[in-house]
């Protein structure tokens, strides 16, 4: 009785789920028609819906283009900032990151990627991509390679669930020297400017923009990616 009671809710949960997905996508197919119409606000109230089940990176990126649009730079960058962490070799989404930033007074440029996680990177789009699996298998048996970029692949997978950079939205943040109001002021940064986050204490982050600009900032002011 209970195997029949646990095949019984597999099932259940299996049509569930084929039925949460097949109205993701009516409703991506739907937002995307609102789009092209240039009806931005409603597109983006059925992407945020489509969000709320996809974690694919063509929702964030979606929802990007339609705050950009409704000329909300801030959340577009966030947007387009979680569409990278979950596709980061994709150019569109670089191409609109360059282009929301110009609207801000910041621009730091960060600390490029290490070989390692590049090359994780890249194996990681051509796998999702489809068209280069066969390249992606190859090289997977090369047995340094799969200890090497295996190691680095579980750990980016596990951080997955946690913020490793963010974006400044408040006016006039402060860097300070260490976590607490108490500290040095280092320096003055505007909304918008992307940061990489170090360390974190209690309600304060260490993060950095640039080799030239690093501190801690208070974690209330900044949107976590």
């Amino acid at each position: 009785m209970k195997a029949k009671r646990a095949i019984l809710f597999c099932a259940a949960a299996l049509l569930l789920a084929g039925g949460l997905l097949a109205g993701a996508r009516e409703d991506f197919a739907a937002a995307n028609r609102r789009y092209e119409q240039g009806l931005y606000a409603e597109a983006l109230a059925l992407y945020l819906k489509v969000a709320q089940r996809s974690d694919d990176w063509q929702v964030s990126y979606n929802i990007g283009n339609c705050h950009y649009k409704l000329g909300d730079y801030l959340s577009a960058k966030v947007s387009y900032l979680k569409a990278r962490k979950r596709r980061p070799l994709e150019p569109a989404i670089a191409r609109n990151i360059a282009m929301t930033n110009r609207h801000f007074r910041d621009d730091a440029v960060l600390p490029a990627p290490d070989f390692v996680t590049r090359a994780v990177q890249t194996l990681e789009s051509a796998l999702t991509r489809g068209r280069d699996r066969r390249l992606f298998y190859a090289l997977a048996f090369s047995l340094l390679f799969v200890l090497g970029l295996g190691a680095c692949h579980v750990g980016r997978t596990a951080a997955m669930g946690r913020s490793d950079s963010a974006v400044v939205r408040a006016e006039d943040s402060q860097l300070r020297s260490g976590p607490g109001a108490d500290n040095t002021v280092l320096f003055t940064i505007n909304p918008g400017l992307e940061v990489r986050i170090i360390d974190r204490r209690g309600d304060w982050v260490q993060v950095t923009a640039s080799e030239r600009i690093a501190g801690w900032i208070e974690k209330k002011r900044l949107v976590l990616i």
